[in-house]
């Protein structure tokens, strides 16, 4: 339903100018009562014979009844909540949805067919909430200090981006104790396994080599080395599920995400 009062246009002028004086007074007195659309006011004036107050009165009903319908809400309740938002569908719906829903389940509701975006959605308010200190990475000694699932869900979020932004090698130097303990936390364990295998793999090919070979001749005999490719193909194989893990966790333990 157009419950928005567009934006004034060059043809919502020249209609307005046609229009005789009468009918031209009653639809600026409607929408001075009401924010409602231009051909939405024009309907309801020629329904109500130009009277604008009968007019915002059929209004004020047809926007209860969505708003019912919408929210499940009593009528009177339904009616309190669109006078509050000044008869603005979209504000009161909005309204009623904070005052039902956490600021997490909001957004698990609105993002659940993109769980990705929710995930990254619910890091940026715990970093918020928190006022988590950042330099470019955010800093694992705070996260350590939230409470056990945002924790969680921080250190493996935060790991994954980096993971995401550097690669599976460099990400096995980016505080993997702390990430291998939290995919552990989620019950990942052959995951957790993998990584632990892969950051040992990489040592033991570093001290073989160190002495012989360059930074960037290491790094491509580590990422050559079939055992370690054997890891990374795995945690790649892994990789869509941990999003949908995280956001079980986050379900799970509603309470100690933002409200």
């Amino acid at each position: 339903m157009d419950n928005q009062p567009p934006a004034a246009t060059g043809n919502d002028d020249q209609g307005t100018l046609s229009m005789d004086p009468t009918h031209t007074q009653a639809l600026q007195q409607l929408r001075k009562l009401i924010p409602i659309g231009l051909r939405h006011a024009q309907a309801l004036l020629a329904r109500c014979a130009n009277n604008p107050q009968q007019a915002a009165e059929l209004y004020k009903a047809e926007l209860l009844q969505v708003l019912v319908d919408k929210s499940g809400l009593p009528p009177e309740r339904a009616r309190e909540h669109l006078l509050n938002a000044g008869y603005d569908l979209n504000r009161a719906l909005h309204a009623i949805e904070e005052a039902r829903f956490t600021l997490t389940q909001r957004i698990l509701r609105k993002h659940h067919q993109d769980k990705g975006q929710a995930l990254d959605l619910i890091a940026q308010a715990i970093e918020t909430a928190e006022q988590l200190p950042r330099q470019y990475w955010l800093d694992f000694q705070r996260l350590e200090a939230l409470p056990p699932a945002p924790r969680c869900f921080m250190i493996l979020h935060e790991w994954l981006a980096f993971e995401g932004w550097e690669g599976f090698d460099s990400a096995l130097h980016f505080h993997l104790p702390q990430a291998i303990a939290q995919f552990r936390l989620l019950h990942l364990d052959a995951l957790a396994d993998t990584l632990e295998q892969a950051d040992q793999r990489q040592q033991q090919l570093r001290s073989a080599h160190a002495g012989s070979e360059g930074s960037v001749e290491l790094a491509m005999r580590i990422n050559q080395d079939p055992f370690f490719n054997r890891c990374q193909d795995h945690f790649n194989q892994q990789r869509p599920q941990l999003d949908e893990g995280l956001y079980q966790w986050v379900e799970q333990h509603l309470e100690q995400f933002p409200a």
